[in-house]
């Protein structure tokens, strides 16, 4: 063969090979690029968060009175949903709402929990690396945990970024330390989430029912007395002792005194 026209089918072989690479790349890792973050997507987080009218919380005290307020919801631990080192497992009823669905798909999925790692952080609780323009205070954003094995992290890139692109978050994988930032936009969510159906109930656990062993009669001595305490059926067995030795005193005593009288 020309050696020419051996170079150019050798690099047209290779283009089909990197074309079928592509092709079997999944969605999230192709869309990696979209987990970026930019300052402009922290300004878009920041006009929602005033659009809303939500309040930036300066301290642990406020993020207690919204909650007694019910402004913000509590967010609980499940078999689908993990929380770890979580100062303030509280947010906003439509992030609580989006957090627990993904968490179920999560699980469902991949067949582990879903792990968050912050909700609201007040201002005097922001870490010393936080953005400026954070939406944490507010209670709408949450971090989830970067999973380690490859086909649960492209789930979650894949449906973060989904989810991104219908408009109702914005997502940014950060890497110090490594976590996916979501900013949830409440009310654009609120409607998304009226077209999804519900989610199943979870199981609820119910108590194991004790039933007591039925009591059993019987006629067997042995079986009885085996089931006494050994302190009163010792008493018990003194006694008898002590009663033989007594009446066998007083037969000696009665048989000598019949002897003397012959």
């Amino acid at each position: 063969m020309n050696p020419r026209l051996a170079v150019i089918l050798s690099k047209a072989n290779g283009l089909a090979l990197a074309f079928a690479l592509m092709a079997t790349v999944p969605m999230g890792a192709a869309n990696a690029a979209g987990l970026g973050g930019s300052r402009s997507s922290m300004r878009l987080q920041h006009r929602v968060a005033e659009k809303n009218d939500f309040t930036f919380l300066r301290t642990p005290a406020q993020v207690r009175s919204l909650v007694e307020m019910k402004i913000l919801d509590p967010v609980d631990n499940s078999a689908e949903l993990w929380l770890r080192d979580v100062s303030f497992p509280y947010a906003r009823p439509e992030v609580r709402l989006f957090v627990e669905r993904i968490a179920a798909e999560y699980s469902l999925a991949n067949g582990e929990p879903l792990v968050v790692t912050s909700l609201t952080r007040p201002l005097s609780n922001q870490p010393a690396n936080a953005h400026a323009l954070s939406v944490h205070p507010t209670g709408m954003a949450v971090d989830f945990r970067v999973p380690s094995s490859d086909s649960a992290r492209t789930w979650l890139e894949t449906t973060l970024l989904a989810l991104e692109k219908r408009g109702v978050l914005d997502v940014t994988r950060e890497k110090h330390p490594s976590h996916y930032h979501v900013a949830l936009f409440p009310t654009k969510y609120a409607a998304y989430a009226a077209t999804l159906p519900p989610l199943p109930p979870r199981p609820v656990s119910r108590p194991e029912r004790i039933v007591p062993a039925p009591v059993v009669v019987t006629t067997d001595y042995a079986v009885m007395i085996a089931d006494l305490p050994m302190m009163p059926f010792a008493m018990l067995f003194g006694f008898i002792l002590l009663g033989m030795g007594g009446y066998a005193r007083t037969t000696r005593t009665l048989r000598e005194r019949a002897r003397g009288d012959r």
